[in-house]
C-alpha cells in the first residue's frame, strides 16, 4: 500500500507527530511525506508555505500550489491520503485529490473547537466543516471529539475512527528504564505555549493554595514555554518557590523536567482537544492533572495516573496536588509508566492507523461507502 501524508501545517508539535506517524507506517507500507516543512527535511517537498496567516490567504488562491500538490501526489500514485494537519488549502485539496486520484482521502480533525480571534477561528471552522464533509474518513483523538465532530458537522460517527494522541517525541518509557533511573520528584509543572486557554493563572493560584497548606518548602512550582507571561506578574511574585524558563524546551530538558516532578498541570479552560503531552508525561513516570475540557479526561486513570478537577477550579487542582504529594507516589509514577506502555507504544498506535487504512482501502475496493 502506498500511502501520503500531507502535512502543511507549519508547526513543530505538527511536525514531531507527523514524523512519528511515518515512521511507523513505514515498517508496514511505501509512505511519502509532503509538508511545508523547510526543503532539508528527509522526505518532505515544500509545496506551500505557512510562516504568516497572510501567507496562508495569499497560498489560497494561487493555482501554482495546486498545480505542485497535485503534480507530487499524483507521481506517487498513492492508495491512502492521510491529511495530518490544519491549514486552509486543504479543503480544495480534498476536492482535488478525490477528483484526480485514485486514493481514499482520510482528514485528521484535531480540535472541532477553535479559539484564537474571530477571523481565525471562523476560517478554521469552515475548513475544517468542508473537510470532514468531503474526506472518506476522518481520524480523531478521542471520544469527545468523536461526538463534537458528530454534532457540529453533522458526520456519521461510523465515518470517524478514534487513537490515542501518541508521544511526539521518544522518551524514556521507550527504553523501559527501571523506576530507579527516576529523579526524586521536587516540582509540580506546567509546560506549553503560553496561550490564555493554557489556564496559567489556575496553575498559580492553585501554587499559592497549596503554599498556604504546606510551605513553600514542601515543593518548587514550574513554568515553562514561549510566550509572554507579563499578566501573570502579580501572582508569579506571590510564589518564591516559583521557577520560570520562558523559553522553548529541547526534548531532552522538558524529560528531566518530567522526571522530576511530582505531577504536569493542564488546567485548559476551553476547547476539545487531546493532547500528546500527556503521553510525554507518562513516558517519564510522571502523574497529570488535567481540567475536565474535552478529550483530556480520557488519557486519565483517576486516582492511578492523576486526576480531573473541573475547569478554572484552582482549588480542586491544588486538592489533586495534596494527593499526590501526601500519597504513594512510587504508584502513581509505576502506573503511568504501565499506561504508557500499554496504551501509548508508537508500536501500537501505527499499528491501529495501518489497520484502519487498510479495512477502509478494502471498502472502497468492495464497492462499500
Amino acid at each position: 500500500m502506498r500511502i501520503v501524508i500531507l502535512d502543511l501545517k507549519w508547526s513543530c508539535a505538527i511536525e514531531a507527530l507527523t514524523e512519528q506517524v511515518a515512521r511507523q507506517l513505514r515498517k508496514r507500507a511505501e509512505v511519502t511525506v509532503i509538508s511545508a516543512k523547510r526543503p532539508q527535511c528527509a522526505d518532505g517537498v515544500r509545496v506551500a508555505r505557512q510562516d504568516t496567516y497572510r501567507d496562508s490567504v495569499l497560498e489560497f488562491f494561487n493555482p501554482l500550489v495546486y498545480l505542485r500538490l497535485l503534480r507530487r501526489i499524483r507521481r506517487v500514485d498513492p492508495h491512502v491520503i492521510y491529511i495530518i494537519s490544519p491549514h486552509v488549502l486543504n479543503v480544495p485539496v480534498v476536492l482535488l485529490c478525490k477528483w484526480f486520484t485514485r486514493a481514499i482521502v482520510i482528514s485528521h480533525i484535531h480540535d472541532p473547537e477553535y479559539s484564537g480571534s474571530l477571523v481565525v477561528a471562523t476560517i478554521a471552522d469552515l475548513v475544517s466543516r468542508m473537510q470532514s464533509k468531503w474526506s472518506d474518513r476522518l481520524f480523531c483523538y478521542g471520544k469527545a471529539i468523536q461526538d463534537a465532530i458528530v454534532q457540529k458537522f453533522h458526520v456519521p460517527a461510523s465515518r470517524i475512527a478514534i487513537f490515542r494522541h501518541g508521544p511526539t517525541h521518544l522518551t524514556p518509557g521507550d527504553t523501559l528504564e527501571s523506576m530507579a533511573a527516576r529523579t526524586s520528584p521536587k516540582y509540580f509543572s506546567q509546560i506549553g505555549t503560553i496561550l490564555d486557554r493554557k489556564g496559567i493563572e489556575y496553575f498559580l493560584e492553585a501554587a499559592r493554595l497549596f503554599n498556604e497548606k504546606h510551605g513553600a518548602e514542601a515543593a518548587q512550582f514550574l513554568l515553562a514555554g514561549t510566550g509572554s507571561l507579563g499578566k501573570y506578574q502579580t501572582q508569579m511574585e506571590r510564589l518564591p518557590n516559583l521557577v520560570v524558563h520562558n523559553r522553548f524546551l529541547e526534548d531532552a530538558e522538558m524529560d528531566d523536567i518530567l522526571a522530576s516532578s511530582y505531577a504536569s498541570v493542564l488546567p485548559y479552560t476551553e476547547g476539545i482537544m487531546q493532547s500528546g503531552f500527556i503521553a510525554i508525561a507518562y513516558g517519564n513516570g510522571c502523574p497529570v492533572i488535567v481540567s475536565d475540557i474535552g478529550s483530556l479526561p480520557e488519557g486519565v486513570e483517576v486516582g492511578k495516573t492523576g486526576f480531573v478537577v473541573e475547569r478554572k477550579n484552582a482549588g480542586q487542582i491544588a486538592q489533586a496536588m495534596t494527593k499526590i504529594y501526601s500519597g504513594n507516589f512510587e504508584n502513581f509514577s509505576a502506573n503511568c509508566l504501565k499506561f504508557y506502555r500499554e496504551k501509548f507504544s508508537w508500536e501500537s498506535l501505527g499499528e491501529e492507523l495501518y489497520r484502519d487504512m487498510a479495512s477502509s482501502l478494502a471498502l472502497r475496493k468492495r464497492g462499500g461507502p
